[in-house]
């Protein structure tokens, strides 16, 4: 989570001018119309999954990174996620990177910090009401 959004070089040397903000039906050229996301696309239920739930149970924060996507998100005490990864199917080792076809993550804790080793083809993010919060593939 970033706590403060940084700034250009110019925007700290001078306040700018207060100016009109353009009308949302229409973008202006410094404005660039809003993306609009597909919803993502599922996986064939007939792919291995694997589901690790990470629950901070401790009274800090704890610093839940994902590798090798260099991803980090604080998760707050009593926040609960679950780590999602699919494998390949119709293979002896559904799980890339591992010498064990059984061992879908690897996992490395820190004080403060919990580093996830997802060994899937896609891995996801999902909240505690199973809603999908980031996806990785």
């Amino acid at each position: 989570m970033f706590w403060k959004r940084l700034g250009s070089p110019e925007s700290d040397e001078t306040p700018a001018a207060v100016t009109e903000k353009p009308s949302p039906e229409k973008p202006s050229p410094e404005q660039p119309a809003p993306v609009e996301l597909a919803p993502p696309e599922p996986w064939d239920p007939a792919l291995p999954v694997a589901k690790l739930p990470v629950e901070n149970g401790g009274q800090r924060p704890l610093e839940l990174v994902l590798e090798p996507y260099c991803w980090s998100e604080w998760l707050e005490p009593g926040a609960k996620v679950t780590v999602v990864t699919v494998g390949k199917a119709d293979t002896e080792r559904p799980w890339s990177g591992t010498t064990v076809p059984d061992e879908p993550f690897e996992l490395q804790y820190y004080a403060d910090q919990l580093v996830l080793w997802p060994y899937g083809d896609l891995v996801l993010i999902v909240d505690a009401d199973g809603n999908e919060l980031y996806r990785f593939s």
